[in-house]
This record gives structure tokens, C-alpha cells and sequence, in this order.
């Protein structure tokens, strides 16, 4: 009898401590797991309804990727554009000189240079760059591709601007600016849970 207590007691804690997970702990789990480069805990952290989206660039304008889930050492399905699933492979988020979380609007960083080493928390709802990125590809297609947008590509454009607009009214954006560089990802609360939504690789890029 108390076997099954104990083990009712542990999958009620088990279910209470994944709705209520803070912004605190899903933070660090997404540096850990990212750290240690453990896809199946990092896929954890991701909505299955959702997944995930990479915003990288193509030339001097940002493109995107999305996918339901990653692996971080082989290039498979779930692989990002290149050179990102390479990096992703390699890259290391460092101890940053600050463990508390502070919430601020502020990236504390300028391409490669950092004024403020530490874990920055965007208010929710304050930055767009996925859906801004959309709409400026949509509102420039025929200067990016060379061609005029035709009317299926036009709706699909503006359903992925919708869904992740979304996304980004519930999300907050994480900067880690660490020894080893900039790191931003967003997180967004779904039915009372946070989720790793976003990880924004153009806005560090400076070779644009």
C-alpha cells in the first residue's frame, strides 16, 4: 500500500512540477541540455503542437527553419540549414558571470561586443523578429527570389505570420551573454507552461 502512495506521489509531483515550471528552471534547462548537446532533454523542452523555429540568415536578410524536434550531433531529418547544424554541434553557452535572472528589455550587446554579462528576460509579447522577418520576405519576395510572389505563396506567408505572431504575444526572449558569446531563444506559455519556442541566431550574426 504505501508502495502505490509513494508512486502516486511522485507522478502527481511529477505532473505539478511540469505545469508549473518557472521561467528559472526552463532556462536552465534549455542551457544544460543545450551545453551537453542531450537532444532527448532538449526535445523535451519543446511543444509538440509547436516545435521549434531557428532564425538565421541567407545573404544580408534572415531566413527561417522549423522543425518538430533536433538532434544536435547528426545531420537527419530534423538537420537546420547550413552552417547552423554544424554549429549547434559545437557551440557552448559558458558560465556567465551573472546566475540570476534579470528581466529587461535591453540585449546588453552590440555584435560581437558585450557590455553586460548575464541572463536578460524580455518582457512578453515585446519582440517580433521571427514575424518581422516574414513580412519583410513577403513584402520583398520579387527582390529576394528574383521572381513575382504568386497567390499560394502569398497565403502561406501570411498563415506562418499568423501562427507565429501567436507564438511571440505569449513568448519572452532570452539573452545569455556569456565568456563565449550571445545566445537568444524565446520561450512561450501554452496552457500554463512554458516551452522553448525560438532560437534567434541572425540577431548575434554580425557577418551581415
Amino acid at each position: 500500500m504505501r508502495t502505490i502512495i509513494l508512486v502516486i506521489s511522485c507522478i502527481i509531483h511529477i505532473v505539478a512540477y511540469g505545469q508549473h515550471r518557472t521561467v528559472r528552471q526552463i532556462v536552465d534547462h534549455v542551457i544544460h541540455s543545450y551545453n551537453n548537446k542531450d537532444s532527448i532533454a532538449f526535445n523535451a523542452l519543446l511543444n509538440k503542437d509547436v516545435g521549434l523555429y531557428f532564425i538565421t540568415t541567407l545573404g544580408v536578410n534572415n531566413r527561417w527553419t522549423y522543425s518538430p524536434k533536433i538532434s544536435f550531433n547528426h545531420h537527419t531529418d530534423c538537420s537546420i540549414n547550413a552552417p547552423y547544424q554544424d554549429f549547434l554541434a559545437q557551440d557552448q553557452i559558458s558560465n556567465t558571470t551573472k546566475k540570476n535572472i534579470t528581466y529587461s528589455n535591453q540585449p546588453f550587446f552590440e555584435c560581437e561586443t558585450i557590455y553586460k554579462k548575464g541572463i536578460f528576460v524580455a518582457n512578453k509579447g515585446k519582440y517580433h523578429t521571427l514575424s518581422e522577418s516574414i513580412n519583410f520576405y513577403k513584402t520583398h519576395y520579387s527582390d529576394i527570389i528574383g521572381e513575382e510572389i504568386t497567390s499560394n505563396k502569398r497565403q502561406e506567408l501570411d498563415y506562418l505570420y499568423s501562427r507565429v505572431k501567436r507564438i511571440e504575444t505569449r513568448s519572452r526572449r532570452i539573452i545569455v551573454n556569456s565568456d563565449t558569446g550571445t545566445f537568444i531563444f524565446y520561450i512561450t506559455k501554452i496552457d500554463g507552461q512554458w516551452w522553448l519556442t525560438i532560437i534567434d541566431f541572425a540577431s548575434a550574426d554580425c557577418s551581415v
